[in-house]
């Protein structure tokens, strides 16, 4: 019985015993498990506060000139800055002495990817950190009033295409009865383009088969036969004394030889025009009659170059009576012997022929002649860059070539978010313009706003083409304030008339009058720009009464006209727009990807002539994401009874984790991943 008792407070005790074990190991591994998740979070803490550590590391010369933080990924990689940082953390004992390490944790690898750097994504970062800093020091209806005093211009895009669609087209009906100009000046030797009925020396009618009379030739207006009269030639006599003397043989071969030239010249045009030939008065067999005049050409003058001895008028006589002389008439309805009065446009092509900037600045010594290599430099990195619109250009062609094109410096401005508006302000804090100047830096621009309106070299260059632009914006605004007056169009049409009323093609005069329209709004312009360009603040539309260019005065225009103008300019007031705000309008019509790119580029430039040479931010960072694995010694695994009942042996375990971090507060808060 005692032997049965001992044996079962044996069996109990070894049963006590392992359920003790069990209930230590249990107890064990829950304390292990614990203590791996509290390691993990100690990892990911270590990693936040390494990152965070590294992110001090930001360019100081950077935040103190723009405020804005970021880090040069130059020199020492991240990884091994951030496992210096983390050392502290993960080596408690290196700092103070620990008897007790319950974390025990050892980095075993880390990386670092994702970098954000602030180019990347139309420099969102870049935008990102300007709003957020801009936030915090703009009323809170800075953004309406400014929205609301630009809703003007959003109107002015589809103003410009209209004057670009009307232009056109009348440009387009001009254009016709321009090659019928040209045709008869080829045909019927008469030139109507400079004023005056002129009569040419070759033409193709100045071959006469019968008698010299104008019905004989198909003209029918006397002041055109008075002009061509002498340089007509009579076929017959001509060729008889060539047959019986051989006299001026060479001459008249020349005179064909001409005339087969201006010949093929109005084959060209009749071919171009095409079916068009019948609603402009052109005779339908003119193409059949030229060409079978060409043939009849071509065969006298291989006749001719016979001996004299061989040549037979009788053969002469029936080639040349194939020659047409009467069946292409046209109609020079309207056409006046005199007229042709005084082109404004040449005036403004000299006036403008030293460019626009020495005519609305007053005085243009002053002017910075600053440059910088490789302008544009992010743009070409980032982009498949469009090549810019050059609005010298556009001036220029409009006063040389009559081209309406205005589109390109009215671009529209409708969709205005938050973001573009604190970039504006950011700017107006940290950039200066051509009249007004900011911070005490040296900068490798003074023109900074120009420059990323425009992206050119030089401030020559970029305040160039803003005052262009500035004039085909405002030529816009002046030529629909004009072309609303009835007695505006009523000068500009009676202009026209007494410039090409003499052709009596109602076409061109209509298209001239569009241009005189133009040219006069454009005139208006200078004035207004050369006020602006002074800090005067103009009115974005004006009304008619305005206006203080006269047609007139378009005749005399320079820039002693310009300056004094510009005294009698209206007051805008304080809703009138000044320089900032149509370099404001130009920024906004570009775009902010644009703009960033290039305010990148000046960053830079200025960065690097003050502080850092090397300095690149294309190379800074905004954000980053690391990722770390840990190795963790196991604490309570380690007994042996424990290892005995999980029978293996964990001397270590693992664990990854992953943050992102970055400068802004979404990117600083947000998680493992």
């Amino acid at each position: 019985m005692e032997k049965s008792n001992s044996i079962r407070g044996a069996g109990v005790s070894v049963f006590l015993s392992l359920t003790l074990v069990v209930i230590l190991a249990l107890l064990g591994t829950m304390v292990e498990v614990s203590r791996g998740k509290v390691c993990q979070v100690h990892g990911r803490r270590t990693l936040r506060s390494a990152a965070d550590s590294l992110l001090t590391e930001y360019s100081l010369p950077f935040f103190q000139e723009y405020h804005l933080f970021f880090l040069e990924d130059v020199g020492k990689p991240f990884e091994k800055s951030i496992a210096e940082y983390a050392a502290d953390t993960l080596e408690p004992e290196s700092i103070f002495p620990v008897r007790t390490d319950l974390f025990d944790l050892a980095l075993t690898d880390l990386s670092v990817e994702g970098k954000t750097y602030a180019g990347d994504q139309d420099c969102r970062a870049l935008k990102e950190q300007i709003t957020s800093y801009m936030k915090r020091s703009i009323a809170t209806d800075a953004f309406r009033k400014f929205k609301e005093g630009v809703s003007s211009a959003e109107s002015l895009g589809s103003s410009a295409a209209g004057l670009e669609q009307k232009a056109e087209e009348e440009k387009q009906a001009a254009e016709l009865d321009t090659k019928v100009l040209a045709l008869m000046e080829l045909i019927d030797g008469v030139s109507v383009s400079e004023g005056r009925v002129q009569g040419k020396n070759y033409f193709v009618k100045m071959f006469c088969t019968g008698e010299k009379r104008a019905e004989n030739l198909g003209i029918t207006e006397a002041s055109v036969w008075e002009a061509v009269r002498e340089h007509v030639v009579e076929v017959s006599p001509e060729m008889k004394a060539i047959v019986g003397s051989g006299k001026d043989r060479d001459g008249i071969v020349k005179k064909i030889s001409e005339v087969q030239e201006k010949t093929s010249e109005a084959i060209g045009l009749l071919k171009e025009l095409g079916k068009k030939t019948g609603t402009l008065g052109i005779s339908p067999n003119a193409l059949n009659i030229l060409t079978s005049n060409q043939r009849v050409l071509e065969d006298v003058k291989t006749l001719l170059q016979k001996p004299v001895a061989e040549l037979d008028i009788a053969s002469l006589g029936r080639l040349w009576k194939a020659y047409d002389t009467s069946g292409i008439v046209f109609d020079y309805t309207g056409i006046n012997e005199e007229g042709g009065g005084e082109n404004p446009f040449e005036n403004f092509r000299q006036m403008i022929s030293g460019g626009l900037t020495k005519l609305v600045v007053k005085d243009t010594s002053k002017l910075s002649k600053k440059k910088a290599g490789c302008p544009d430099q992010y743009r070409r990195l980032y982009d498949s860059q469009e090549e810019s619109s050059d609005y010298t250009k556009a001036v220029q062609n409009f006063a040389n070539e009559e081209d309406v094109d205005f589109q390109g410096a009215v671009k529209d401005i409708s969709r205005i978010a938050l973001s573009d508006f604190m970039l504006l302000k950011y700017m107006e804090k940290y950039f200066s313009t051509a009249i007004h100047s900011v911070g005490d830096m040296k900068k490798r621009l003074d023109y900074e706003w120009e420059y990323l309106v425009c992206g050119r070299g030089s401030d020559k260059e970029n305040l160039e083409q803003v005052i262009n632009r500035m004039v085909l914006m405002r030529t816009v605004i002046n030529t629909g304030i004009l072309s609303a007056s009835a007695s505006k169009r009523e000068t500009a049409y009676a202009a026209a008339l007494a410039v090409v009323g003499f052709t009596g093609l109602e076409p061109l005069v209509r298209f001239t009058q569009t241009l005189f329209i133009i040219l006069w709004g454009m005139s208006e312009a200078l004035v207004d720009t050369a006020g602006i360009i002074q800090g005067k603040r103009i009115p974005l539309i004006k009304t008619e009464k305005d206006l203080i260019v006269k047609f007139t005065d378009i005749f005399v225009m320079g820039k002693e006209y310009i300056m004094n103008r510009v005294k009698k300019l209206p007051r805008a007031g304080t809703n009138g727009f000044n320089y900032e705000h149509y370099l404001m309008l130009f920024l906004l019509g570009n775009g902010s990807r644009v703009t960033c790119q290039r305010m990148m580029d000046l960053m830079e430039w200025n960065i690097r002539d003050n502080y850092v040479k090397g300095f690149s931010l294309g190379k800074c960072v905004a954000s980053f994401q690391v990722r770390g694995s840990f190795s963790m010694k196991t604490k309570f695994f380690r007994l042996p009874f424990i290892q005995k009942v999980l029978n293996r042996k964990l001397e270590r375990s693992g664990a990854g984790t992953g943050i992102t971090a970055g400068y802004l507060p979404e990117n600083a808060l947000s998680g493992s991943k």
